[in-house]
């Protein structure tokens, strides 16, 4: 079994739990992530909670420096090429939708090491988000 269906088969079971994202969801996890952009996988992210009930994260690993979730209802992981004038560099980049919690970046901003979205304060590189 491939890490796709596994990674398809752990999103059914999520929303089969969770209950409050689409159905589309485990097909849309699949899709391709522009590590140019990660805000075009907040997006996607967002489309998934038509209730707007959760909090979202995505970050290029080496943007992370601290972080805590609460109330997990997705995740995920895919592994890209870095972005245009670095080829040949693999990066992996990690998201999260979630009830609660914070997110501290290290290193430069920008969509391309990091994207969120939901309730939240941010103080520059930490965002303290809240419950949804």
């Amino acid at each position: 079994m491939s890490i796709r269906q596994k990674v398809a088969g752990y999103g059914a079971a999520v929303l089969a739990m969770v209950g409050a994202l689409s159905v589309a969801a485990p097909q849309a996890a699949l899709a391709d992530v522009n590590p140019c952009d990660l805000g075009a996988k907040v997006q996607e992210l967002r489309g998934w909670d038509a209730n707007d009930q959760y909090n979202i994260v995505v970050w290029k690993s080496t943007a992370r420096e601290s972080s805590h979730f609460n109330g997990i209802a997705l995740q995920g992981h895919e592994t890209a090429q870095e972005c245009k004038g670095f080829f040949g560099n693999t990066v992996h980049i990690f998201w999260m939708v979630f009830k609660d919690g914070h997110f501290t970046r290290k290193g430069d901003g920008g969509y391309r090491n990091w994207a969120f979205s939901g309730r939240f304060e941010r103080a520059d590189t930490h965002v303290k988000f809240l419950a949804r």
